[in-house]
Parts: C-alpha cells; structure tokens; sequence
C-alpha cells in the first residue's frame, strides 16, 4: 500500500516551512520531476519524493551548491536511480548465457558510476583544499592587517605624547609678561 504524504506532513518530515516545500517541487518540477497532483491540482508526496527532497536538501547546504546546481545535481541523481530500478524491475526470466550477459552490462555500469563518485568526490577534495589555502592566505592578511592598525595607533598615540611633552616644555620656559627685563 503506497502512503500519499501531505505537503504539511512533509513539512514535519523535513522540518522546513511551507514556502519553502513549494519552491523545492517548483523547482523540481520546472526540471522534469513528477510531484503527484489530486484532482484539485494539491501536491502529494510518495515515499521516494521525501528521499529526493532530503537529497535536495543535503545537496543545497553542500558549500558553493546554488540551488539551481543543487536541482540539477538531484536530478542525475534521481535519473540514475530511476535507470537502476528500472533495469532490475524489467528483467525478464532468460537464458543463464544472456542473464550473464545482461548482468555483465548492469555490473559494467555500476562500475562506471563508482568511477564517476570517486572522480566527484576527488574533485570535492580539490575544491576543500584550495578553498582551505584561500582561507589562509586571508587569514594571514587579516592579520597583517591588524598589526598595521596596532602599529598606526601606536604611532598615534606616541605622537599626542610627544605633542603634550613640547607643550608643557614649551610653557615652563615661557616667560611671564611681567618680568620682560629679565
């Protein structure tokens, strides 16, 4: 028995908030995802729409994932498993030599997309690592920065020092109007 998940349900499930679930199926559905509609046109939601939305949802929070990249992302994803339950759901009762066969090709396949993971996740790694040297390298600047600014109010401060010392020279040794002939 297949379980239709209402959209408030679903906001429950995933702890998000209504605008936020209709923007998902938007955009989903603008990418050639089916959400089911009753006849008064209200989204429903099976099993394996919660699954695609958390994938949506893990894939948005990744860093540098717009949500369009995300959508698109989600969309491979999805296809790909709609090409693995259809193959195994169509395979028809065969010989032993054309099952091995069959079998050989959906091993092939599976083999090419841990190919293309580790290739994903490589490049993941890539992208961590170079963002971790660009975060050092500001943060080196940040604080050569903040030594420059401690160094310009030191400097500051020894100007208003050497400002208030020749004042107070300079009003020891002035002399009174009073005593003009000495």
């Amino acid at each position: 028995m297949t379980v239709i998940y209402s959209p408030s349900d679903v906001q429950n499930l995933l702890g998000i908030d209504s605008s936020t679930l209709r923007k998902y199926a938007t955009l989903l559905e603008r990418h050639g995802y089916h959400v089911h509609r009753n006849n008064r046109g209200h989204r429903g939601y099976y099993d394996k729409d919660l699954i695609t939305l958390r994938k949506l949802i893990e894939f948005s929070k990744q860093e540098d994932m717009t949500m369009e990249r995300s959508v698109e992302a989600v969309m491979t994803w999805y296809s790909e498993e709609e090409n693995t339950v259809t193959v195994t759901e169509v395979l028809p009762v065969q010989t032993t030599n054309n099952r091995d066969f069959e079998q050989d090709t959906i091993h092939d396949k599976l083999l090419e997309r841990i190919e293309h993971l580790e290739q994903i996740n490589l490049d993941l790694i890539n992208h961590l690592k170079e963002k971790a040297v660009r975060e050092a390298k500001q943060e080196e600047m940040m604080n050569q920065i903040l030594k420059y600014v401690e160094r310009m109010e030191q400097l500051e401060r020894c100007k208003m020092i050497e400002i208030e010392t020749r004042n107070q020279t300079a009003a020891a040794t002035q002399k009174k109007w009073w005593k003009w002939w000495k």
